[in-house]
Order: C-alpha cells, then structure tokens, then sequence
C-alpha cells in the first residue's frame, strides 16, 4: 500500500531540512578556503552574490512576488543587520586571518550560540527552563572549548586572539538574532535572507577595497570559482531554502537533534582540509559542545 500524500511530502521535507544540516557543516571549509584564494572579503563578496542570486531564482521558480524579499518589518532588517550581514562578515573575516592551526577554534567558538540561545532565551523570553539540566549544557559547551584548546595552552593566551574574539562575538550575534525573531514571532518565509546577505556582499565588498583585496585579487581560477559557486548556492542559497521548507512541513524534533550534528560534521571537514588545524582535543570538543548544546535546549518548555 502506497504512503499518504502527507506522509510522502513530510519525509521530503525533512530530507531538505537534512540537506541544509549538511551544508551548513561546510560553511566554516568555504569561508576559510575561499579566503586562502581570495581574500576573505573578495571570496565572502562573491559568494553572498551568488547566494542572493539563487534566492532570487529560487523566489521566481515558487512563483512569488520579489517584493516579498524585502517586504520586512523594520525591526527584522536591523536586527538581521547585526545577526546577519555584520555576523557573516566578521566570521569570515576571523576564519579568514585565523592561522591555518586555530580555524577549528574559530569554528567550534562560533559554534556555542546555541548554548548562547539558551542563555538568552530565559532573559528576553522567559522561557522556563530546568536549572540543573540547563547550567549542564552550558558548561558542557564551554568546556568543549576549552578541550578543544587543548591543556598545553589553556593558561597561555592565544597567539592570534583576534579571530577567535570575532568568532565568539559573531556566534552572540547570531544567537541574539535567533531568540529576537522568536520573541517578535517573526514567521520563517520573512527572514530576509536575500536582504541581509545583499547587505552582507556590500559590506564585505567595501572591507575588502579598505583591505586592498580588491587590487590584489588573484585570477579566479577553477578551485575559486567552485567555492563561490558552492558556498554561494549551498549555505547560503539553498540551505536557508530547505531549511524554511523542513521546519514548515518536516518532522521538526528529528530535525531539531539532527542541527546539532552541525558542529561535529564542520569539524570534520576542517579536519580533512586542513590538517594542521585537528588538534588532539579539536574533534572531542566538538562533540561537548553539540551534546551541551543539545542538553540545554531540551531543558526548555
């Protein structure tokens, strides 16, 4: 016997919600290889670009008004200025200057705004929360941090503390961003991905004329234009796409535990490419982050 219609249509959706997981895994891989061929301000220019490119596409193949994409309450354009467009640039600005051995710190600090979620949710919200399950989560996800580091440099201040400053403060703003949409109950079709990431590429691309990146710009070969191609049409073009579309329609818990495997997979593949950034304690750390962060968010209710 053939499933139901709406039984079909809700796998579908959870697999695009899968599909977006799995590309958000590789957005921290893109910032810092795109960065390492262009600069971090010219590559995060041209693969924000490409990004609000596909949403546009995306937009026309729904058959919805483009209007839509910037038909935004005012409030939603500036927090998103600072959760978003300003979130991005900084953190493609710190995998980007970030030596090649500190990028998985850079990735896995950015990565505590769930905890951060949590934090802020109980202040600006007031959502309930068990205490003792809640404060386990959240020192779970610190001391994946602090795992991650590794002892031998634990008490020893960070040779490059400026991408790592910019990492943590980026994953704040983003997770701030986060708990104001679901305090001001802002709907998921009304983001304002194409927005802010057009504010994004204007911003990155005046950074990067500050920078010099502009006049120093090597030619775009084959692997460069493969990373503004998939860094613009994956995390950022697609993933939010499938993202609206598995939270509308898919099986939200699955898909809520599955977002906290994104830490774990990003690490990884800092790992495979770049190997000198996999400390001992890199990917061990990963994993406390992700089971702190999925600790305190199931402690909410």
């Amino acid at each position: 016997m053939p499933a139901p219609p709406e039984r079909n249509e809700k796998k579908r959706a959870t697999l695009a919600a899968v599909g977006s997981i799995l590309l958000w895994c590789a957005s921290g891989v893109c910032f810092a290889r795109g960065a390492r061929l262009l600069g971090p301000m010219a590559y995060l220019t041209l693969m924000t670009a490409t990004g609000v490119i596909t949403v546009v596409l995306l937009q026309r193949f729904r058959g919805q008004p483009f209007a839509n994409l910037v038909r935004l309450p005012l409030r939603v354009m500036v927090a998103g200025f600072w959760g978003v467009a300003f979130y991005t640039v900084i953190l493609a600005l710190a995998f980007g200057i970030a030596p090649e051995r500190a990028i998985g710190q850079v990735n896995l600090l950015n990565y505590l705004w769930p905890v951060w979620i949590v934090l802020l949710s109980a202040v600006l919200i007031r959502e309930k929360t068990r205490l003792l399950p809640t404060a386990a989560g959240v020192l779970l996800g610190f001391a994946g941090i602090v795992v991650a580091r590794g002892p031998a440099e634990l008490l020893r201040a960070p040779e490059y503390p400026l991408p790592l400053f910019l990492a943590l403060l980026g994953g704040f703003l983003w997770a701030c961003y986060s708990v104001l949409l679901r305090r001001w109950r802002i709907p998921a079709d009304q983001g304002g991905t194409a927005f802010h990431f057009t504010l994004c590429a204007l911003m990155a691309a005046a950074v990067a004329a500050i920078r010099g990146e502009w006049q120093n710009l090597p030619p775009v070969g084959a692997e460069a234009l493969f990373w503004i191609l998939f860094g613009g049409i994956g995390p950022v073009g697609l993933a939010y796409h499938w993202w609206e579309i598995g939270v509308k329609r898919g099986h939200v818990p699955l898909i809520s535990t599955l977002a906290y495997f994104i830490p774990i997979g990003s690490t990884l593949l800092i790992g495979i490419l770049f190997r000198e950034a996999m400390g001992p304690g890199l990917l061990f750390g990963a994993v406390l982050i992700a089971a702190g962060a999925w600790l305190a968010g199931r402690t909410q209710g």
